[in-house]
């Protein structure tokens, strides 16, 4: 937490606030209390402060409208304007194609703070437009979900199998294909100790966000799991 504040208030010190920021990392590693202290460092007042979060389970076009109302003329009672995003990794796509707007032309005095656990669920051309400041100092243990239980033997042992058995983990992945990314990002965090394995996961969710073909993207995916060379 002191290593973000110290980063930001340099920032403030130095004139060079940027238009918007990205705190990335799991829950309960202080990304919203590090939101608040930057309001205060910013100066900001109460009015100057604005929080938008999900409503129901995402961040949908509605409130982003309301939101680029509320923002429209900058600060009114100082020198910034403190926009919170709280679980921006939930914004719909309509919502972020209008949020990412807001971000192009944003008016002076400014400043969006983005949280969000997923980076990879955040369209790359608002992440772009972030300075990302990545949250890890409390970081939960990871814990199995039971729900994914059927998958987690299968996956800890693709480096013994031949292709066919690959294609066919490929498969079986390809019917949760309802609920794939939470299924590849948990994978992902039970590889941990296998930076390879985990960053074939999360570079394959990366293809998969961008609208990759999902089964050509999992049948790679497992394949390059099987190799020990890839």
């Amino acid at each position: 937490m002191s290593r973000v504040k110290k980063i930001l208030e340099r920032a403030v010190q130095s004139g060079r606030v940027a238009g918007a920021y990205l705190f990335v990392g799991p829950p309960g590693a202080g990304k919203k209390e590090a939101a608040e202290n930057f309001a205060a460092v910013l100066g900001c007042k109460n009015q100057d402060r604005i929080a938008v979060g999900p409503s129901g389970s995402s961040i949908k076009i509605d409130q982003v409208r309301e939101l680029q109302g509320l923002v429209r003329y900058g600060p009114s009672a100082g020198r910034y304007l403190l926009v919170t995003v709280e679980r921006a990794d939930t914004l719909t796509d309509q919502a972020a194609a209008a949020f990412l707007k807001t971000l192009e032309e944003p008016a002076p005095g400014v400043v969006f703070a983005l949280l969000a656990e997923r980076e990879d669920r955040i369209p790359p051309t608002i992440v772009s437009r972030c300075q990302k400041i990545v949250f890890a100092e409390k970081a939960q243990e990871w814990e199995p979900k039971a729900e994914f239980d059927p998958f987690y033997d299968k996956f800890r042992s693709l480096g013994d199998k031949g292709a066919l058995d690959l294609l066919k983990f490929s498969a079986d992945l390809h019917k949760e294909r309802e609920r794939i990314e939470d299924l590849l990002y948990d994978l992902s965090f039970s590889a941990r100790g296998d930076a390879r394995r985990a960053r074939i996961i999360l570079d394959t969710l990366r293809f998969i966000k961008r609208k990759a073909n999902l089964k050509l993207s999992l049948d790679v995916m497992c394949l390059r799991l099987g190799s020990k060379n890839v």
